[in-house]
């Protein structure tokens, strides 16, 4: 059967907009209602958050995975996606209530998340951990060579953290010394930092953009090869209803990839295949 064509809507939600929008929006574990048979399921991404997502000059969300998302939608009959951009902290608060039923933010699989939500089995992309390091330093090829550096503070509930924590765990006699952080700032102003010296080496996904910061702002950064490889995944708000959502978007995912069209997605926007990481 042909699928019909399906207009999905592009909504940039300000920062802050949460609550209004909780008391105007949907009840609990319900997504946008359905018309000829067809659900419409509401996924919150990132509306700043280059390559992987972002806002383009015209106000509307381009990247990597609004592309993936859009090809997912097209394969999907029974199902409409309406993708909202929504920062990435009111994104799980929304998804753990239910508003939205679906958040792709280049997430990774734990223990917490593979408990609160239904992941599809196919991974969506990978996050590259690579490290970002002062001029001084040109040969880092792993985590091992960050003893003795000064890192930039990771944030305490994130990716990067958690890394640099199985790492100090497995390896106790290379053990890294780092703060941490919830400051929030940008991928450029870390990055300018390590420029400047005041710290050796940021440990970051290569999903956020900071080659094309690099490129674009001149800085003399050195980037490594990746030093850590993630699946990353959507999730989905866990419910009965969505079972059969998790296992269509798998199933959409595994012939996207099958097809060459993640690799092709992949390259346009990373300038790279993630997949040849596996």
């Amino acid at each position: 059967m042909i699928k019909k064509f399906k207009k999905i809507q592009l909504t940039i939600l300000a920062l802050g907009a949460v609550a209004l929008l909780g008391a105007c929006g949907s009840a609990e574990g319900t997504s946008g209602g359905s018309a000829n048979g067809v659900r419409t399921i509401d996924v919150a991404v990132p509306p700043d958050s280059k390559p992987l997502s972002y806002t383009n000059e015209n106000g509307e969300l381009v990247g990597y995975e609004i592309d993936i998302l859009k090809a997912v939608d097209e394969k999907l009959e029974d199902y409409s996606f309406n993708l909202l951009g929504v920062h990435d902290s009111a994104a799980e608060i929304g998804l753990d209530t239910g508003k939205y039923q679906m958040i792709a933010q280049g997430l990774f699989k734990s223990p917490t998340r593979e408990e609160k939500y239904l992941i599809p089995e196919q991974h969506n992309g990978a996050s590259l951990m690579r490290v970002y390091s002062n001029k001084k330093y040109s040969n880092i090829k792993s985590l091992d060579d960050l003893v003795g550096l000064t890192i930039f503070p990771p944030s305490p509930s994130g990716g990067v953290y958690n890394l640099l924590m199985a790492h100090n765990e497995e390896k106790p006699d290379k053990k890294l010394e780092f703060a941490t952080s919830d400051a929030g700032f940008t991928v450029a102003e870390r990055l300018k930092d390590i420029e400047s010296g005041k710290y050796d080496a940021l440990v970051l996904p290569s999903n956020l953009g900071a080659a094309d910061i690099i490129k674009l702002q001149n800085l003399e950064v050195n980037i490594s090869d990746p030093v850590k490889v993630f699946p990353t995944f959507f999730m989905i708000y866990k419910s009965d209803e969505n079972k059969e959502l998790v296992s269509k978007v798998s199933e959409a995912l595994t012939e996207l990839k099958d097809e060459g069209v993640l690799s092709k997605i992949s390259i346009e926007y990373y300038g790279e295949d993630v997949f040849i990481y596996e």
